[in-house]
């Protein structure tokens, strides 16, 4: 087999997301530390970034998840900064798995060949806004397993991954800052990966029940984001 058809078969893309709120000179030498394991570093401020491995893999003759642990080691011995680090196939795949990993840190190593399974289903808990939406008797309509709609928010003043939630064109909310990374990533491939979400919460129910207020809260209303790879 060709070291390409090897490269292929393999995780090369890794995804580094650092700790909220880091320092402008930390983040910085982060990004020195990636670079010392493959000369392919993409910085994604303000606290992450994305490393190509392929020639890495070859150079250091380690695997992907090997790898992740060294830079951990790195960072923090030599930074004071843990990080959580996901490796995929693909950006949709690294980001995800990148913001699946628990803080502190972790490496999230994401096989070719389960890739697919892996991101068919991925719950995302909350659904974030809704009071600011300003559409919540709307919402208070929907049952769960109602099909919604994934909109980019780049304009967003507070976080360039911002995605609105919308249903047939009404704005509902926003997907949780803690996801929305990793899915503003996706849906900026080319091409985008098929993404789905649908309501899991019956809002339909909680509103006839106990009010619209209900929709409020803060871990109201949960959403089932469904991705396809390309």
């Amino acid at each position: 087999m060709s070291s390409d058809r090897a490269a292929a078969a393999r995780s090369t893309v890794m995804h580094v997301r650092c700790p909220d709120r880091l320092p402008d000179e930390t983040y910085r030498q982060v990004l020195e530390q990636l670079a010392g394991l493959s000369p392919v570093v993409q910085a994604l401020p303000p606290s992450a970034a994305l490393v190509e491995l392929k020639g890495a893999l070859r150079y250091h003759n380690a695997d992907a998840r090997h790898l992740g642990e060294i830079l951990r080691v790195r960072t923090i011995s030599r930074l004071g900064v843990d990080v959580r680090i996901g490796i995929g196939p693909s950006i949709t795949v690294a980001a995800t798995a990148s913001a699946q990993v628990e803080a502190p840190g972790g490496v999230l190593a994401i096989d070719p060949d389960h890739a697919a399974a892996w991101l068919a289903t991925l719950l995302v808990d909350p659904l974030r806004g809704v009071r600011h939406s300003g559409h919540d008797a709307h919402l208070a309509q929907l049952p769960a397993g109602t099909l919604l709609d994934l909109v980019r928010d780049p304009g967003n003043q507070v976080d360039p991954n911002a995605i609105h939630v919308q249903h047939q064109g009404v704005f509902l909310g926003w997907i949780a800052r803690e996801i929305a990374r990793p899915l503003a990533l996706a849906l900026d491939e080319e091409p985008a990966p098929r993404i789905y979400v649908q309501l899991t919460t019956d809002a339909r129910s909680i509103a006839q029940q106990n009010g619209a207020d209900q929709l409020h809260g803060r871990d109201a209303i949960t959403l089932t984001v469904m991705i396809a790879p390309q």
